[in-house]
């Protein structure tokens, strides 16, 4: 878009170098013009157009020697001094009679790879403007022929159509080459993204599956203290109850593996919803003092899987983590309906998120202080694949929101 700035200016550096290429054949076909065959023509104005023309590309060569950023409107100058020296060259040169006045062209075609719509417009313009002040410049004795007159006229038309090919085809051809290239690059992020999720998942089942025999050991173990151990001090029981916690997260995975292997969804009224993440935060999180403000909705639910509440999980386990880095100890989580669409707030109150990573957390991993983001990575794959939108940004009055959107369904 107009708005966007390009990656890098090496594109410009690009152009600057090949139109030093094209001074050298201007300057190569001023003189054998005047040297070989010998044609009457202001030389020293066409000299001191080309020296100007070198002139000022040099110093836009040494402007973007260096590697930063550049906007669609310095392309438009670019092109638009093409046209400009294009023109006074063929001014000084036989004007719209020249055979090389069809070069006219070739910044509007530079214009269709380079350039949005609108700019494209405009440099047509300015090459159809050019064109046209050529043709206009002519002495009239020269069309004093009405043939020689209907065939300049002609041209100019040709030149119209040929500037209408460039518009229309190249341009709609370089749009499509550039969109291609971007569901090209979306498909490796994709193919990316899910190769991690695919080894974050096989690393999980495996920790699940050796996990098992030594949380069932230390569980018979427990058991037999307590038969030994006749008055048995609170600790021991404290220890039952986290090994039994654990017995219940080891069920929960395989359970939810189960589901996600047979792609099994179900109606989730949203007050159901609401009420395991409360029992889940006021289980996992008994420090955290949570602000609620959640729309009760009898009569709606959201159409998923068992993997919907670990996922919502991941993000108030980092909301909470990213308040208590800020010695915070409130979350707040709020919700509204619109429509058939449900929106889910979760507000931290920490430090907020870096802005280099906003864009990248969720898409893939990313390294900072606090981890890799893998939380926020396996709870963007998991609501992508219910249908779901996660997007995260950072609160005007401090800390981060972790915003999900997912389709509401009338509850049978």
């Amino acid at each position: 878009m107009l708005t966007q700035y390009l990656q890098t200016n090496r594109h410009l550096l690009q152009l600057i170098k090949l139109r030093y290429g094209f001074i050298l054949l201007q300057l190569l076909a001023i003189l054998l013009s005047q040297h070989w065959f010998d044609i009457e023509l202001p030389y020293h104005s066409l000299k001191a157009v080309v020296a100007v023309e070198l002139t000022v590309n040099m110093l836009l060569y040494f402007c973007y020697r260096g590697n930063r950023n550049a906007h669609p409107a310095e392309y438009l100058l670019q092109v638009l001094l093409d046209i400009l020296f294009l023109t006074l060259l063929l001014y000084f040169a036989g004007g719209a009679t020249n055979p090389f006045v069809s070069l006219l062209l070739l910044p509007v075609a530079i214009a269709a790879v380079t350039l949005s719509r609108r700019l494209l417009l405009l440099v047509s313009l300015a090459a159809l403007t050019a064109y046209t002040a050529l043709l206009l410049s002519i002495n009239p004795h020269q069309l004093h022929n009405m043939d020689m007159q209907q065939h300049f006229i002609g041209m100019w038309v040709n030149f119209v159509l040929s500037a209408l090919v460039v518009v229309l085809v190249v341009a709609s051809l370089a749009r499509a080459m550039q969109r291609q290239e971007r569901f090209f690059s979306q498909q490796r992020e994709e193919q990316l993204r899910q190769e991690q999720l695919v080894a974050l998942g096989t690393t999980a089942a495996q920790f699940a599956h050796h996990m098992a025999t030594p949380l069932s050991t230390a569980t018979l173990l427990t058991e037999e203290l307590q038969e030994d151990l006749a008055d048995h001090p609170p600790v021991l029981q404290q220890l039952q109850q986290q090994l039994q916690h654990c017995s219940r997260h080891l069920q929960d995975f395989r359970a939810i593996a189960e589901e996600v292997k047979l792609n099994r969804k179900r109606d989730i009224p949203v007050t159901l919803l609401f009420k395991q993440l409360q029992d889940e935060v006021q289980l996992n999180f008994a420090d955290i003092q949570p602000q609620y403000q959640l729309a009760e909705q009898n009569n709606l639910a959201v159409r998923a899987d068992t993997t919907l509440l670990p996922a919502l999980l991941n993000l108030i386990q980092n909301a909470v983590q990213a308040s208590r880095r800020n010695h915070q100890q409130s979350i707040q989580l709020c919700s509204q309906v619109n429509g058939q669409q449900l929106t889910l707030q979760i507000r931290d109150y920490g430090r907020g998120l870096p802005p280099q990573n906003l864009l990248a957390l969720g898409a893939s991993l990313v390294e900072s202080e606090q981890g890799l983001g893998m939380g926020v990575l396996l709870s963007h794959a998991t609501l992508e694949r219910l249908g779901a939108q996660l997007k995260l940004y950072n609160h005007k009055e401090g800390g981060a929101v972790a915003e999900v959107s997912i389709g509401l369904v009338a509850v049978q």
